[in-house]
């Protein structure tokens, strides 16, 4: 069956080679390693460190010449809810531990999940001690303003909320939910990120430069799964039940519609007023997530250390909405893009990854949230294979300070993950592999996009 799959390829791409112009081929070829990120995922920073010193325990000592590396991942800085002052000693403490164990850092800031103050609670929009998630006009509404309000939803009493439900355990329920183009939450948001982080993070990471260890700066997750609720039809308990609907009503008044010419709109394209405002508010979430990355690349950070994160399930399931976007929206110019990718809790099709990344001139990846729990220790391998034998940067391991439940991190050598991390930390697994020479992904994804589609499309009727 694959020799008849590569018969038909092959004259698709003979027939139809002579048309078309591939997108431009990456040309950036870094020599920075790439790494295995353990996230200590619920552990205030300040207590980090016996699970640092414990990797080194666990996994050795790194190698600062090696191009596979280790790395401890920490959650934050939290934007949204953390006060600069708060975020500032976060980065410089993680950093101290980074340099103190000789093991990399990598953040995992917070853009739109606001619920975790645990990690600190100081953020205020002005002198008056205001919160974002209060004002609404850097918040999102369910509707559009009617004659007698000044704010979309105005009518409830209070702005519609973030709700969080893992596992089907109701784990949050937040303030409002950010206005992704409301110019004054970006102005906000921009200076948060600016102060708080970026700041102590280019000190931090020019010291290191100098020291020759550029390499302990692993990277920064600019956001978490982004998205903009839709929670239409939704049973969360914790719901009112305007709150159930479709957020992102005020980037559309922003965009200049309204209820009437939404509706004028979609019929103009054929399209239901739904489908219409969700593949309006993709861009929207486009548009914010290369904002956020911009102000990282602005700042002098490597591109191939800024990562975007949405969740990967619309590949797999080829169902979206804007909780669960098209997988291209986090493709820019100005990081790698990443995705949640795990087998259990978010399936992906890395064809269609891999189709959009080229598409794009892209020729790279993160799995920006993933988990060490496969089935076995082959099919761990083979994810290793599949991922850092392939096209992606790095991969990440959410539970590291779990030993239990589900998705937890088993601290032992008998752990196939450890086992596995280890052989590709060793070369013996991918001994010939080297990052700056990955499969070049546009002979067989790029050019024009529906041979692209169509080769991909009988790869799965032949499967």
């Amino acid at each position: 069956m694959e020799k008849v799959l590569s018969f038909f390829l092959a004259v698709i791409t003979f027939l139809f080679s002579w048309t078309g112009t591939p997108p431009q081929k990456d040309n950036y070829f870094e020599d920075d390693p790439q790494y295995v990120v353990f996230m200590v995922t619920n552990i205030h920073y300040n207590n980090l460190e016996p699970y640092v010193k414990q990797m080194v325990e666990l996994h050795g000592e790194i190698d600062s010449e090696s191009k596979r590396m280790y790395a401890f991942g920490v959650i934050g800085p939290m934007c949204l809810t953390q006060s600069i002052e708060q975020m500032n000693e976060e980065v410089n403490h993680v950093f101290s531990l980074a340099e103190k164990y000789n093991v990399p850092v990598f953040f995992q800031m917070d853009d739109c999940t606001n619920y975790a103050t645990h990690f600190g609670d100081g953020a205020t929009t002005d002198d008056k001690g205001s919160k974002f998630y209060n004002d609404p006009e850097m918040c999102e509404w369910v509707a559009f303003p009617d004659g007698n309000e000044s704010w979309g939803g105005e009518k409830y009493g209070m702005l519609p909320r973030w709700h969080c439900d893992w596992s089907g355990v109701p784990f949050a329920t937040a303030g409002g939910f950010p206005c992704f183009n409301s110019e004054k939450y970006l102005a906000w948001y921009s200076n948060q990120v600016k102060e708080g982080f970026i700041k102590p993070l280019l000190e931090n990471y020019s010291r290191l430069k100098e020291a020759g260890k550029s390499y302990l700066f692993a990277g920064v997750n600019t956001g978490w799964e982004t998205q903009i609720p839709d929670y239409t039809g939704s049973d969360y308990a914790s719901m009112e039940d305007f709150e159930r609907a479709q957020y992102g009503m005020h980037a559309l008044h922003n965009l200049g519609y309204t209820e009437d010419s939404l509706k004028k709109e979609a019929r103009k394209r054929f399209m239901s007023v739904r489908d219409l405002t969700k593949e309006l508010l993709y861009g929207v979430l486009a548009d914010y997530i290369e904002f956020t990355c911009k102000i990282f690349y602005d700042a002098g950070i490597e591109r191939h250390k800024i990562f975007s994160h949405i969740v990967s399930l619309s590949s797999y399931t080829e169902e979206y909405s804007t909780t669960r976007p098209p997988v291209w929206v986090c493709i820019n110019d100005y990081c790698t893009p990443g995705w949640t990718m795990s087998p259990k809790t978010c399936p992906y099709d890395l064809d269609t990854l891999y189709f959009h990344l080229a598409q794009n001139g892209r020729n790279e990846y993160a799995n920006a949230e993933g988990y060490a729990h496969y089935e076995n220790e082959e099919v761990c391998r083979e994810y290793f294979k599949e991922s850092l034998l392939g096209n992606a940067k790095i991969i990440t391991v959410y539970g590291y300070d779990q030993e239990t439940g589900p998705y937890g991190y088993v601290k032992s050598e008998d752990f196939y993950f450890v086992k596995v991390t280890k052989e590709w930390l060793d070369y013996r697994l991918g001994e010939g592999y080297k990052w700056t020479e990955r499969p070049d992904l546009s002979a067989e994804y790029g050019g024009i996009k529906w041979i692209a589609e169509l080769k991909i499309k009988m790869k799965k009727l032949f499967r």
